[in-house]
């Protein structure tokens, strides 16, 4: 009775079951296969979103300690020369320079300095420069006492100022020299901020990152704080004119890009990026 059930069965269309094992004889159906493939498409596309987020934090975070090497690499050249390097205006990673900077602003002199050539998406830095703490007239904006060789004494002022804004408030003024990365999208979207970094004045801006809030802002941006190359300066026995510090506050500093990476100062938006690319509390 039961081999000719068995028989009976296996010999209907269709027919999966094996008789006496009871398990089935063919392969997935094609909805079973098609909610198989939905699943690890789901799987994947939940991985993929976090991979990318890392990716960026990643070249964020190397972007970040370039920066940092760079700034310590101008302070350097000028206990060196007396003065702060000229930007590189024709891409050949050389200063440029006659008894003044032709221009104030352009890329990075990389080859000069031996480090800086590109950011991590493959881009030339920004670098401008305070002329009066470039050029190689003694004590440029000092009245009396310059001292011989060097470009800058304690009462030149220098003239770039940080924002946290296209119209925003001060976050640093009088500033000798600035650095930026201009981010994943390299200054191409119509973010007004972003658009102050390259639009070829003394104004910056640097702030909090956001690539969704209206006007995003993947800047990384690092500045020279006057009070500190000028103690730097001081400090290995160069002799200053002027004693009279005017106006040269520079105030709050930075870490990297402010609200990203902290600062060492009081700027504003003190914290650190985490994984998101969002602002978060930290302390260096």
């Amino acid at each position: 009775m039961n081999s000719q059930w068995c028989q009976s069965m296996s010999n209907r269309v269709g027919a999966r079951a094996r008789c006496g094992s009871g398990l089935p004889q063919g392969g997935f159906t094609l909805v079973e296969m098609a909610i198989v493939l939905l699943v690890i498409g789901l799987l994947l596309g939940g991985a993929l979103v976090p991979l990318s987020v890392q990716m960026e934090k990643r070249d964020r975070d190397s972007t970040r300690k370039q920066l940092l090497d760079m700034r310590e690499a101008l302070i350097g050249y000028a206990l060196v020369n007396g003065r702060l390097p000229c930007p590189d205006t024709d891409g050949d990673g050389l200063i440029d320079i006659s008894t003044s900077c032709t221009n104030v602003e352009g890329d990075f002199p990389w080859a000069d300095l031996g480090l800086g050539k590109e950011d991590a998406w493959g881009q030339s830095f920004t670098y401008r420069v305070s002329g009066d703490f470039a050029d190689t007239t003694d004590g440029t904006g000092c009245a009396t006492s310059p001292t011989a060789g060097l470009s800058f004494s304690l009462c030149s002022v220098a003239d770039i100022s940080i924002l946290d804004g296209e119209s925003g408030s001060a976050v640093a003024s009088s500033i000798p020299a600035v650095i930026a990365s201009h981010g994943k999208n390299w200054a191409l979207t119509i973010s007004t901020d972003e658009a102050e970094n390259s639009d070829g004045d003394g104004i910056m801006v640097d702030r909090v990152y956001s690539n969704s809030a209206s006007p995003t802002f993947d800047d990384l941006v690092v500045w020279v704080v006057p009070n500190i190359l000028k103690s730097k300066m001081v400090s290995v026995g160069l002799v200053f004119g002027d004693n009279n510090n005017n106006g040269n506050n520079g105030n709050n500093g930075n870490n990297g890009n402010n609200g990203n990476n902290g600062n060492n100062g009081q700027g504003k938006g003190k914290g650190c990026e985490n994984s998101s690319g969002n602002s978060q509390a930290c302390n260096n």
